[in-house]
């Protein structure tokens, strides 16, 4: 099967060739304790609750001199709104430093980021914008602005205080004239030359994005959101199972009470289901998560990496490290099963170490 052509314009996995590149960094932007059954299906024993982190990415197009950051995580001071809190009232919440501090401790003034891009409207990825000065500009996806305005305290049920919108250029991406597409997705080609693609990946959330960065003129890394929560949803699928098999000792670990189809732990298909409450549109959320797996994931010159991919945690270096050299540090085949671990930070399979 071919996934990416840079020849043929009518494959829907084609790619414009570019030499132009962007520089990946990930930034540990806090994390929070989740309810495992909200998110995915089956919730192993001794793995009802689930540590999520939550990542930002800082892309430079150094050609251009332009710096965006895609999400921005937990905000420090959990300053969300009543509608907010009264939803995740019993959520655990670890935060550190937030990414602003981190940025400027590792030597990157905040006037010179020009956009912070949101994956989705969601607190632990919204972060907190009015950190960041009025030249910052705020992207957000298709159709966000009407699903989510006006903000509190104008409207006491928002999820967005006006402190995330006010004194800044506010940008609503708009994929309807687009005439690119990769993976199946709409893109828009945000630097105009072909480094760092914004894809329209419906079903989780109105305006819900993820962003392709051209790492090499070859490879790449899918900054995956929300498309779904766990690596364990998109993996394995009929082309990780050809090209990423699924260690076979994992079979022989696991419970089959759970997974036993036709008596075997499955090799072909995702080892979890999305949970229940997770997505807003179920099926186009199931569409998006198949090209995830199938189109992307499966992959050898795309690293997925998720907004809340704790497996990476102990492998990929973090900001002020870079994610450029995954291919030739062979990341993708070190990450891609460790969640099968008993003691990797992703395990929702085997007891804890």
């Amino acid at each position: 099967m071919v996934f990416f052509s840079h020849s043929n314009m009518s494959d829907p996995f084609f790619i414009p060739s570019s030499t132009a590149i962007v520089e990946v960094k990930a930034i540990d932007g806090g994390s929070l304790t989740i309810t495992a059954s909200f998110a995915w299906k089956p919730v192993l024993p001794g793995h009802e609750t689930f540590r999520a982190t939550s990542y930002s990415f800082l892309v430079e197009n150094k050609a251009k001199g332009k710096r965006v950051l895609f999400d921005l995580g937990l905000r420090k001071d959990l300053g969300w709104t009543p509608k907010i809190w009264n939803v995740v009232k019993d959520v655990k919440f670890e935060i550190d430093k937030d990414v602003p501090t981190q940025l400027v401790e590792g030597g990157v003034p905040l006037e010179s980021v020009d956009a912070v891009i949101w994956s989705h409207s969601h607190l632990y990825h919204i972060g907190d914008v009015s950190l960041f000065p009025s030249s910052t500009e705020l992207v957000v996806g298709q159709g966000t602005m009407a699903r989510f305005l006006p903000s509190y305290p104008e409207n006491k049920d928002a999820v967005l205080h006006e402190s995330d919108i006010t004194g800044r250029q506010v940008t609503e991406l708009s994929f309807d004239e687009s005439t690119l597409s990769i993976g199946d997705f709409k893109a828009i080609d945000y630097f105009e030359d072909g480094s760092l693609y914004i894809l329209d990946v419906p079903g989780h959330v109105t305006g819900h994005v993820n962003a392709l960065a051209r790492v090499t003129p070859t490879t790449f890394i899918l900054l995956g959101g929300d498309t779904c929560h766990h690596p364990a949803m998109m993996r394995p699928s009929v082309n990780s199972a050809r090209h990423f098999p699924c260690p076979g000792s994992f079979s022989e670990s696991v419970s089959h009470e759970h997974f036993a189809v036709d008596g075997k732990v499955p090799t072909d298909q995702p080892l979890l289901e999305m949970g229940p409450t997770t997505h807003e549109d179920v099926e186009a959320a199931k569409r998006s998560i198949r090209t995830l797996s199938e189109r992307f994931d499966a992959h050898p010159d795309v690293l997925v990496v998720l907004a809340h991919e704790n497996s990476l945690l102990d492998t990929v270096g973090l900001f002020p490290s870079s994610l450029n050299g995954w291919k030739e540090e062979g990341w993708k085949e070190k990450t891609m099963w460790l969640f099968l671990e008993g003691g990797n930070s992703a395990n929702v399979f085997l007891p804890r170490i």
